[in-house]
């Protein structure tokens, strides 16, 4: 019983230790540090050399010099402690951080764990486990930073982060990929940080083979958003992109702090468009590739309102060339989960507590105009927005106006939030 009591009382010691050099550490009292450390601690740190923090070093000096570079290698955004472990003369910090990178301009962000051993009230060993690889990542000006990815229950989801605030998460609608929401990114990632997903079957992520159901998806992102600590995010979705955040915002309220819906639905398709989607979905798997680009056209002519086209032309051919980069069985297990396997889900509407802006195209025949009342209807607390000449891709159609509308709407989240 005595030993257990004096190992109690070492791992107290040790653990103040820890907490004092914490509180210096993110003060920035280097003196302060240095007065808690052993003359012979050693310090070591993992990873690519490159970053300018990893090394092994030994004795204060060497570590005070460390301290006094960390501020000109990084700009901290956020250091959370989540515990702190204490046994003997042994203690385990667990928690994440986000930075800076002052070299590059990256922001980045890992769970973290540091080992400390102490001796006599003085750390005698430092040794930091984080995301190494990442790190490198971030210090590398050469790398496409903004391009990020993630594997969620054996998918690998590829994302755009931009940005640094308050999280955006935007996922889009069948047949797009991540740049239907540039307009909104590009304006929006000055205040916030903006992730805009490929969504699994399309652009640069992959997918399941055995296929999936939406309700899969949103607990891939559900897992993606309290495990990459990204806090309470507003969820913008466009029509495939919607009917997920339908079911992320009813399961998972303490994740979704605002929602914003976008040509979508929260009925089953309707039965008498399915043949049709079945000798589509063949075409996209088996089909010519000029078989499956005259496929497109007709499905841009049915989703896109007529002066967008004629008036874009260019960008009508570009937003092709992307529907026929997505990989063939992907797009069609894509199809299955959006169109035949959905469901209805308007039971839900009634649980999202978070506040919702509802956006729909006036010209949209996909998922018609009166689909969003009825979700701005069973909704709480929601708002919408019809927009005129519109089709079902607002994002690109009615750029601006959607973007505006985005950012007043967050702008009122933010307030009535404080």
């Amino acid at each position: 019983m005595e030993a257990t009591n004096t190992h109690d009382i070492q791992g107290l010691s040790a653990r103040k230790t820890v907490e004092a050099y914490l509180a210096a550490f993110a003060q920035g009292k280097v003196d302060d540090i240095v007065s808690l450390l052993d003359d012979n601690v050693v310090w070591h740190i993992d990873g690519e050399p490159r970053v300018s923090t990893v090394g092994l070093l030994k004795g204060p000096g060497r570590v005070r010099r460390w301290l006094q570079n960390f501020p000109q290698s990084f700009r901290p955004l956020d250091f959370s402690i989540s515990e702190i472990i204490a046994h003997n003369d042994s203690v385990l910090v667990l928690g994440s951080f986000r930075h800076i990178v002052l070299s590059t301009g990256n922001a980045v962000g890992s769970d973290m764990i540091i080992h400390f051993k102490v001796s006599g009230s003085k750390i005698t060993h430092y040794q930091m486990f984080e995301d190494s690889a990442l790190l490198s990542r971030a210090f590398d000006a050469s790398d496409e930073w903004q391009l990020q990815q993630v594997r969620i229950n054996h998918t690998l989801y590829r994302y755009r982060d931009v940005g640094e605030g308050p999280t955006l998460i935007f996922a889009h609608g069948l047949f797009a990929n991540h740049e239907i929401f540039s307009a909104q990114f590009q304006v929006l990632s000055k205040s916030y940080r903006c992730i805009v997903l490929d969504m699994p079957g399309h652009g640069l992520s992959e997918y399941d083979p055995a296929g999936w159901k939406l309700d899969d998806l949103s607990r891939d992102l559900a897992l993606m958003i309290q495990e990459l600590n990204l806090g309470k995010v507003t969820f913008i979705g466009q029509s495939q992109g919607g009917m997920v955040a339908i079911r992320l915002a009813a399961h998972y309220p303490q994740l979704v702090s605002g929602l914003v819906l976008i040509g979508t639905s929260a009925r089953a398709e309707f039965p008498e468009r399915l043949q049709n989607w079945r000798r589509q979905r063949e075409i996209l798997l088996t089909g010519s590739e000029h078989a499956r680009e005259d496929l497109f056209k007709k499905i841009q002519g049915h989703i896109n309102s007529e002066e967008w086209l004629q008036n874009n032309q260019g960008e009508a051919a570009r937003e092709r060339h992307i529907m026929l980069s997505h990989n063939r069985s992907g797009l069609a297990l894509a199809l299955d989960a959006a169109v035949f396997e959905r469901g209805d889900i308007t039971e839900l509407l009634a649980n999202i507590c978070a506040p919702t802006l509802i956006i729909c195209g006036e010209q949209d025949t996909a998922t018609p105009v009166e689909l969003s009342q009825e979700i701005a209807t069973l909704i709480p607390e929601a708002s919408i927005l019809i927009l005129a000449r519109t089709g079902h891709h607002p994002p690109t159609e009615a750029a601006q106006a959607v973007t505006a509308a985005i950012a007043e709407f967050l702008k009122m989240e933010c307030s009535n939030y404080h």
